[in-house]
């Protein structure tokens, strides 16, 4: 169906002379006919933007460079070379020239590798081309490699998607046999895996990295392998190969479904990638930006900006400085990832910065650049950044200091930016999305001049080490049923903790974020995550999680309150805590394995222990300067035992119920970091509903002793008095009934939170402008369906009992 059509058939108006004209004369007052006909022409253009249009309706343009770049943008790639970008340039250059004396592109032969040698010579030559200077020999370089083409169509490995960025960048220097002979070869693996030429989501949802394809973009872990195909699919259309009729396909499933599937899913998941930055390092945090700018550049359509302000593409530069710890400037160790400066973000970040208008991911970019981690790979930034964005780091964006990323229930919380000795907190609840994501729900970390409360020390595998992938890595809640069985344990066994859907594929409710608030004096979130837990044995799980922002080292607190309900008494409850450094504990201990497991009993148990500022291990510099001490508070259970368990040998214990773990769980990865050695298990008294009450203190090195804390138990409700007498913290946390907190930081009145998820000031601080994107090839900011829903908003009410959807005939309702 046309345009004309469409319009016809949804909306009796025509098109005429370029204006939309009524076929039907209204019999009404003229303001409300003309807000009849403003709406129903916006419906109209609706309507016409949800049509599946071909893709030689989406103005891609006959001319290459397509992706990325576009020829009209080559004087300004030039002059940015000759100009800001000149360091890069001369690095990129100097890339290419190597692989043009030696005759090769290095690394097609290894599938891990990204060739960058490949997308060297291409910029090359058209920068060199642009300056009017010898250019040829660039091109003549990966034709040489490429041969007869075999080397682009191997299915047992290619880097495919960067073969078609190299095509794409020096089309113009190939023949017609050749654009045939090599389009022909990249066409082939349009089909790949799916057996078709269109998004599929065959073998995982648009949060699988193995959906858009790894770093490397060769074979490996490439499913859909979106971004290759939409690579493949943009280069070589309207070239005269065999696999025209594919690359329309491909580009029209494209243009249908990530509108209408993945923004969508984007905005649910939030900017943490649903397998977290370990296995989103591997592919997503990069090469779905890639895939984003590709369609900007080639369409003019910025789909960056389809999202909400909290969408994966607009959130993810926040993510990335969230999960920074300040000590070490490193992403946490959380779920699978961990370890590194920004998980490979800053490849993307220019592509972020310029099409988000985001100064934060302008400013990753340029720290990597900085410290010399982009000469291995100049090419994104030589294409991909545009020099007239100012960078502004999370301190100069005065970004909040306590953040809840709502997709994933991440919250982080810290006393400072850009201060290598602030506090550092994280603690999380969320759902289960895809397979790669780790059972953690209710886990927390700590952080201040070094590691104070850590993860389960080493890495693993999820394949070879199931208990790197349980519960006893975490610092959660343990509900400890004999006869539970749990599925992978292998050398994992029950160990009283959460279900474990690790490599399950199918979206699980096990935990979420309840209560968000952040203030200048607190953040605060509260979780339930009884979920989480198989409900044979669980009741009720929740957890608040309490950051009292005082002056760090002498008023600066963590509480955390656990209600832990079971469906029989006897299943005995452990409150779990990782701590890197051998704490000393108070009351009276029992001597069970000398120099590694001591019992605890007695009134106001109180633990310490120093920070550990290596906990990255030796390779990583510190930051920071000496270190701190934490103190730690048992309040509840008043009968609890604790009981300190660690060093060789006994690092990795199962649960101490479960006779089958009482061994070391080692392998070769379990002193990597992050280093941690010891763990804190409190059990309650046998009770069928058990309250756990722990409050931290992070204090000065010096530090002697834990400030005062005092408890009241009043009704339904506990109150503590944190602090010494002139400078006193007022706590209220309800037992039973809705979660719920009251602070009172000293001097000042109390904050009383309930049930309520406050998100709203963090986005009126947005670090971009959700809207403008000047910098980016050929764009336009928003979607035509956006742009006429904005329209019709304005101009009549929302409908109701109406659906709209996307079909190859226009727009129905149902």
């Amino acid at each position: 169906m046309t345009c004309h059509g469409t319009l016809d058939a949804v909306a009796g108006i025509r098109m005429w002379g370029g204006q939309l004209r009524p076929r039907h004369t209204l019999r009404m007052g003229g303001h409300r006919r003309r807000t009849i006909l403003l709406a129903t022409a916006a419906v109209c253009l609706w309507a016409v933007a949800l049509l599946p249009a071909s893709s030689a309706e989406r103005n891609i343009p006959a001319t290459h460079p397509r992706i990325f770049v576009t020829k009209a943008d080559l004087p300004a790639l030039a002059a940015r070379c000759v100009g800001p970008l000149a360091r890069e340039y001369a690095e990129l250059k100097q890339q290419a020239d190597a692989a043009v004396k030696s005759g090769r592109i290095r690394y097609l032969d290894n599938k891990w590798a990204t060739p960058s040698d490949l997308m060297s010579c291409g910029l090359a030559y058209l920068v060199e081309r642009e300056g009017g200077r010898p250019c040829r020999p660039y091109a003549d370089v990966i034709l040489k490699a490429w041969g007869d083409g075999r080397i682009i169509g191997n299915q047992q490995g290619s880097a495919f998607g960067y073969h078609a960025l190299a095509y794409d960048w020096i089309y113009d220097a190939l023949d017609d046999s050749q654009r045939k002979r090599y389009g022909d070869a990249l066409g082939s693996w349009l089909k790949w895996f799916s057996g078709q030429a269109a998004i599929t989501l065959k073998a995982g949802s648009w949060m699988y990295n193995q959906t858009w394809g790894p770093n490397h973009l060769n074979v490996m872990h490439s499913r859909d392998a979106i971004v290759q195909k939409l690579f493949i699919s943009l280069a070589i259309h309207g070239a005269g190969t065999a696999h025209e009729a594919d690359a329309r396909s491909f580009l029209d499933s494209w243009a249908t479904r990530v509108p209408r599937e993945c923004i969508p899913a984007f905005d649910e998941m939030g900017g943490s990638w649903a397998e977290s930055h370990g296995h989103g390092s591997y592919g997503p945090i990069q090469v779905v930006p890639y895939a984003f700018a590709a369609w900007q550049s080639a369409t003019g359509e910025n789909l960056f900006l389809a999202g909400k302000p909290w969408s994966y593409l607009n959130e993810m530069s926040r993510w990335i400085a969230y999960l920074q710890v300040p000590h070490v400037g490193c992403h946490a160790y959380l779920d699978d990832g961990g370890g590194s400066r920004d998980s490979g973000f800053s490849a993307a970040a220019p592509f972020v910065a310029r099409s988000v208008r985001d100064p934060l991911a302008q400013w990753f970019s340029d720290q990597s650049q900085a410290a010399g981690e982009s000469r291995w790979q100049p090419w994104q930034r030589v294409v991909g950044y545009d020099p007239t964005l100012q960078a502004k780091s999370p301190g100069e964006l005065k970004l909040p200091l306590g953040y809840l990323l709502k997709g994933a229930g991440h919250v982080f919380m810290r006393s400072a930016w850009d201060d290598p000795n602030a506090t550092w907190a994280f603690f999380g609840a969320g759902p289960h999305r895809v397979g790669h994501q780790h059972d953690d729900e209710g886990h927390f970390l700590i952080s201040n001049r070094g590691g104070l409360v850590s993860k389960g020390g080493g890495k693993g595998g999820n394949d070879d080490d199931h208990y790197w992938g349980g519960s006893l890595v975490f610092n959660i809640v343990t509900i400890f049923d004999p006869k539970e069985t749990f599925r992978r344990n292998r050398k994992n066994e029950n160990d009283g903790g959460l279900l474990r859907y690790v490599y399950d594929d199918s979206h699980r409710e096990r935990g979420h974020i309840v209560a968000f608030k952040h203030a200048a004096d607190f953040t605060y979130a509260a979780a339930d995550v009884t979920k989480g837990y198989n409900k044979a044995k669980a009741a009720e799980v929740t957890r608040q999680f309490l950051y009292l922002r005082g002056t760090p080292g002498e008023d600066e607190y963590f509480v955390v309150f656990d209600r832990v309900q079971s469906t029989q008494p006897e299943f005995a409850k452990h409150f779990m805590l990782h701590v890197p450094e051998e704490p000393t504990v108070s009351g009276n201990a029992t001597v069970r394995v000398p120099g590694h497991v001591t019992e605890h009993t007695g009134p106001e148990l109180v633990s310490t222990w120093l920070s550990l500022p290596g906990d990255f291990g030796p390779d990583v510099p510190v930051l920071a300067t000496g270190r701190s001490r934490m103190f730690l508070r048992t309040l509840l259970p008043k009968d609890a035992v604790v009981t300190k368990r660690g060093g060789d040998g006994h690092r990795n214990w199962g649960h101490p119920l479960e006779p089958t773990a009482h061994y070391d769980h080692d392998t070769p990865g379990r002193g990597k970091p992050p280093i941690c050695r010891w763990r804190l298990e409190v059990a309650a008294p046998a009770a069928e509903r058990v309250l756990f009450l722990h409050v931290f203190q992070v204090a000065k090195e010096g530090a002697a002793a834990m400030a005062p804390v005092k408890l009241k138990e009043e009704g339904a409700q506990v109150r503590l008095e944190i602090g010494p007498a002139a400078n006193v913290w007022k706590v209220a946390l309800s037992t039973s009934g809705p979660l719920a907190v009251g602070v009172a930081p000293p001097g000042k009145a109390e904050s009383r939170v309930g049930l309520e998820v406050d998100v709203e000031e963090q986005y009126r601080q947005a670090p971009h402008g959700h809207g403008s994107a000047p910098g980016a090839p050929g764009a336009t900011n928003a979607t035509p369906a956006a742009a006429a829903l904005q329209l019709v908003s304005a101009v009549t009410p929302p409908a109701t009992g109406f659906r709209a959807h996307r079909t190859g005939f226009g727009i129905q309702g149902f």
